[in-house]
């Protein structure tokens, strides 16, 4: 049986043509990508020289690569070892009259609890040290403030489990208080209190700020019914306004005026600031051109992997050895072998076909045009992909 890791010389770890942000984040092809990228660490970084968190609306074309964006963005500031602690989460599909819960449950999920514990324990170290305030001046809710200081620090992971679950909007009898609290939050100030204490300590506790990473953000937009929708409101300007807390909003939204009401609304977009709605365009012809040639020699054994992406491979992968039957099926002529698994002309046809499709010029589309054209030559017993297979696939309006 073929497959394409032989067929086309990819290095070790890949099957296809196709990356996928979850388990390779750290590749991100395209200095235009990445531009994008470093300007949003740089303002991550920026942020940090206060001990505060950024906040942005990032928004793009459906397919733009925002996901891949957003992945790669955490595994950059992990890499960087930036005081952030980078918690990604994907929107859930929300009803008319989801209860915000449902999102912040999302969050708070998404946390290490043992992590959590561990700075819970630190902060109420320090307070008894008189070296830090209590929770309750910082929050200004007392519910909220006798849930984290009780239940999370304790050894028993039952209770730590219901505590979160209590934290983060569900019902949840919490017996270990006795009884000395509501059974559950519901108010946006409530949840603006659980998120205000928690990044609270672990930037008294380790320097850092939490930084949620929140992708397809425009299910923002399915909350219609009008009371979930001012409650929605109210939580996010509680959240957006939290110094201690970053968060990022990948939406996908060809313009601005098609984001979420949510997000559109004064008393949001001033507390994430009008300079930090980044529209995330999609790249042009040279742009696709530096992205397709970068990929492939990443992807394929044509020689050295380049510098700026060995840290995102395994060690079996970053072999430099050409292989012999590629030399030969490349008849050693060095653009054929740049332009490799498609023949040069191809390669160009595939680029313009790319640049002059309104859906199309966006690396996803790339990369799933690239897997058909492979398919089919491999289908066809070829070892290159050529203009009679780019010309095809065109035709027939993928």
């Amino acid at each position: 049986m073929k497959t394409m890791t032989d067929w086309y010389f990819l290095r070790e770890g890949f099957y296809s043509f196709d990356i996928k942000p979850e388990t390779e984040p750290g590749l991100l092809f395209g200095q235009r990508e990445r531009r994008e990228r470093d300007h949003l660490r740089d303002e991550i970084e920026g942020s940090c020289y206060a001990r505060a968190g950024y906040k942005a609306a990032v928004f793009g074309d459906y397919g733009r690569g925002k996901t891949h964006l957003c992945l790669n963005l955490r595994f950059v500031v992990q890499q960087d070892d930036l005081p952030v602690i980078p918690i990604y989460v994907k929107c859930s599909a929300f009803t008319a009259k989801e209860p915000f819960s449902t999102l912040f449950g999302q969050f708070i999920q998404q946390m290490n609890v043992a992590d959590l514990r561990r700075v819970t324990t630190a902060y109420l170290e320090k307070v008894a040290e008189g070296k830090a305030v209590p929770l309750r001046s910082i929050i200004h809710s007392e519910d909220v403030a006798v849930a984290i200081e009780s239940g999370l620090p304790l050894p028993n992971e039952d209770i730590v489990r219901n505590t979160m679950r209590w934290l983060s909007g569900e019902k949840v009898e919490l017996i270990v208080l006795s009884g000395k609290i509501k059974d559950r939050i519901t108010d946006s100030r409530e949840f603006g209190a659980v998120m205000r204490g928690i990044s609270h300590m672990y930037r008294e506790v380790d320097g850092k700020v939490p930084l949620f990473l929140l992708d397809e953000a425009e299910r923002l937009e399915n909350i219609t019914q009008n009371d979930a929708f001012y409650m929605w409101l109210a939580a996010m300007r509680e959240l957006t306004e939290i110094p201690s807390m970053g968060l990022m909003l990948f939406i996908g939204a060809k313009t601005r005026n098609q984001l979420p009401n949510i997000l559109l609304s004064e008393e949001v977009s001033r507390r994430i600031g009008t300079s930090n709605y980044v529209d995330f365009q999609n790249p042009g012809r040279e742009d696709l051109r530096g992205f397709l040639t970068e990929m492939l020699s990443t992807l394929v054994k044509k020689g050295p992997v380049p510098d700026l992406h060995k840290p995102a491979l395994s060690s079996a992968a970053l072999t430099e050895e050409i292989p012999a039957e590629l030399i030969e099926i490349t008849g050693g002529d060095a653009e054929r072998l740049r332009c490799f698994p498609f023949e040069p002309d191809a390669f160009e046809e595939f680029v313009e076909q790319l640049a002059s499709a309104d859906l199309s010029s966006k690396p996803s589309e790339a990369i799933d045009r690239l897997n058909k054209a492979a398919q089919r030559a491999m289908r066809k017993d070829q070892r290159t992909i050529d203009l009679e297979i780019v010309e095809a696939i065109g035709q027939e309006g993928f």
